[in-house]
C-alpha cells in the first residue's frame, strides 16, 4: 500500500510533464500561436510599403512616421503596462492589448484615409505595448526549471510566423491586399486571440491586487532588514539632486565599456528599423522577382531562430566582446551586398543579417551588465537606446527615400555605423586581452 504522501506524489506526477505543470506547456502552445499572429502586423508593413504610399499618395516619410510613432508609443507603454499587469493581472491587460490591435486593424481597414492609418496605425495598434510584459510574466509564473526553454521558444513564434505568413500572401498578392492583410490581423485578434486568452490565460499567483499587499513588509523580512519609516526616508529626499544625478549614472561612463554598448544597442535598433520596414522596399525598388522576396524574408525568419542558438553559443565560449564584433562584422558583410543588388543579395542578406539578428541585444546586456554589476533600472536605459535606434532608423528611412530617390544611402548609414561597433567591440576585445597578459607577470611575480 502506498503512503498518503506517496499517493500525492503519483497523483502530482500526473499532473507534471517533464517537471512543470501540464498547463505550463499548453500556455506555452497559445502563447507561440500568439506570437504567430504578432508576425502578421509585421510581415504587413514590412510588404505593402509601397502600395500603401501609392494608394493614399503620400511619400515613405509618411509611413515612416507612423512606423516610429507606433513604436514610440508601445515603448512608452511598457512602464504603464507593468505596473497594469501587477495591479490588475495578466489576464485583463492582455485582454485590453488585444482589443486596442483588433480596433486599430479595423480602423485602417474601415476608413480608407491617410488620417485614418496614421491615428489606427501609428497611435491605436502602439496601445499594444501595454501588454510587452504580459508573456515573461506568465512563463515566471507558470514554469520553474524551464524558463530560459519557454521563452526561447515562444520568442521563435515571430520570425517562424514570418517564415510561414511571407510566402502565402507573395502567392496569392492579387487576392490579398494590404487592406485585407489588415482585416484579417483584427479578426484574427478578435475570433482568435480574444477567445483563446479568456478561456486559458490564468493569472499567476502573484498577479492582480494581491501582488502589492505585503510587499514592503516581505522585502524586509527577506533583505532581513526593518521596514522604513517616512522619518528614515528624509534624509535622502533632502540631499542634493546633482548629486544623487551623478552618482547614479556615473558608472556609465566609468568604463569605456558602457558608450559602446549604448551605441551598440543604438545601431542594433537601427539596422533592425531599417531591415523590419524596408528590406521588402529595398527588394522591390531593385526589380527583385516576388518569390525571391518570399524567399528571402522566410530564410530570415528561419535564421533569426538559428543564429540565436549559434551566437548564444559563442557568447558562452569565447570573449563576449570578440564575439559581438564577428556579430557586427556579419552585418556589415550583409548591408554591403545589399548595397550592390547582386543577383543573391537578398538571400545573402537574409542569412547574415537574420543570424545576428537576436544576439545583439543580449551579448551586449550581458557585457555591460559584467562590467556595471547592474540592475534593472540600468538594463532599461541601456534598452531604451535600443528602442530609440529602432524609431529614428524607421524614420529617417523615409526621409531618405524622398529626398534621393532610392534606398543606397539608408544601406550606407547602416553599413558605417555597424563597422564602427564593430571596431568598438574588436578594441574592447583586444583592450581585455592586452590587460590580463599585462596582468599574468606581476601574477606570477607574487
Amino acid at each position: 500500500m502506498l503512503s498518503l504522501e506517496q499517493n500525492r506524489q503519483v497523483k502530482e506526477g500526473f499532473r507534471m510533464w517533464f517537471g512543470e505543470k501540464k498547463y505550463a506547456w499548453g500556455l506555452l502552445a497559445v502563447l507561440w500561436v500568439f506570437g504567430c499572429i504578432a508576425a502578421l502586423s509585421r510581415f504587413v508593413m514590412a510588404y505593402y510599403q509601397a502600395a500603401i504610399t501609392e494608394d493614399f499618395a503620400v511619400g515613405r516619410s509618411f509611413i515612416s512616421l507612423s512606423w516610429s510613432l507606433n513604436l514610440l508609443i508601445a515603448a512608452l507603454c511598457m512602464p504603464l503596462g507593468g505596473w497594469l499587469v501587477d495591479r490588475y493581472g495578466v489576464k485583463k491587460v492582455m485582454v485590453l492589448s488585444t482589443l486596442f490591435g483588433a480596433t486599430g486593424s479595423s480602423m485602417v481597414f474601415f476608413v480608407h484615409h491617410p488620417v485614418a492609418f496614421f491615428i489606427g496605425y501609428g497611435i491605436i495598434t502602439g496601445l499594444v505595448g501595454i501588454g510587452s510584459t504580459t508573456v515573461f510574466t506568465l512563463v515566471l509564473h507558470w514554469f520553474e526549471r524551464h524558463r530560459a526553454k519557454a521563452m526561447t521558444i515562444i520568442n521563435s513564434a515571430s520570425p517562424l510566423g514570418l517564415a510561414i505568413v511571407s510566402p502565402i500572401f507573395i502567392s496569392y498578392e492579387g487576392q490579398l491586399t494590404w487592406e485585407y492583410a489588415f482585416l484579417i490581423t483584427a479578426a484574427l485578434g478578435i475570433g482568435l486571440v480574444l477567445p483563446s486568452t479568456l478561456l486559458f490565460i490564468r493569472d499567476g499567483r502573484n498577479s492582480g491586487k494581491g501582488a502589492d499587499s505585503g510587499a514592503p513588509d516581505q522585502a524586509a523580512e527577506a533583505s532581513g532588514q526593518p521596514e522604513e519609516t517616512g522619518q528614515a526616508a528624509t534624509p535622502s529626499r533632502s540631499g542634493l539632486p546633482l548629486r544623487r544625478l551623478r552618482e547614479k549614472f556615473v558608472p556609465y561612463f566609468g568604463s569605456p565599456v558602457i558608450p559602446v554598448v549604448m551605441f551598440a544597442l543604438f545601431t542594433c535598433g537601427f539596422n533592425m528599423g531599417t531591415v523590419e520596414m524596408n528590406m521588402v522596399a529595398i527588394h522591390q525598388h531593385a526589380h527583385v522577382p516576388g518569390t525571391m522576396i518570399a524567399s528571402a524574408l522566410s530564410l530570415l525568419g528561419v535564421m533569426e531562430v538559428a543564429g540565436s542558438f549559434v551566437f548564444g553559443y559563442l557568447l558562452d565560449r569565447i570573449s563576449r566582446a570578440l564575439a559581438l564584433a564577428v556579430l557586427y562584422g556579419f552585418r556589415v558583410l550583409g548591408f554591403t551586398l545589399l548595397w550592390f543588388h547582386l543577383d543573391l543579395s537578398p538571400v545573402l542578406f537574409s542569412v547574415l543579417f537574420g543570424a545576428t539578428y537576436i544576439g545583439a541585444i543580449p551579448g551586449g546586456l550581458l557585457l555591460a551588465g559584467e562590467t556595471l554589476k547592474g540592475t534593472s533600472t540600468q538594463t532599461g536605459l541601456l534598452l531604451l537606446f535600443h528602442q530609440a535606434g529602432g524609431i529614428i532608423g524607421a524614420l529617417v528611412a523615409g526621409f531618405l527615400f524622398d529626398s534621393f530617390g532610392n534606398y543606397q544611402s539608408l544601406i550606407g548609414v547602416n553599413i558605417t555605423i555597424a563597422a564602427l561597433v564593430a571596431a568598438g567591440y574588436a578594441w574592447l576585445h583586444l583592450r581585455s586581452r592586452s590587460k590580463r597578459e599585462a596582468s599574468r607577470p606581476s601574477a606570477a611575480q607574487a
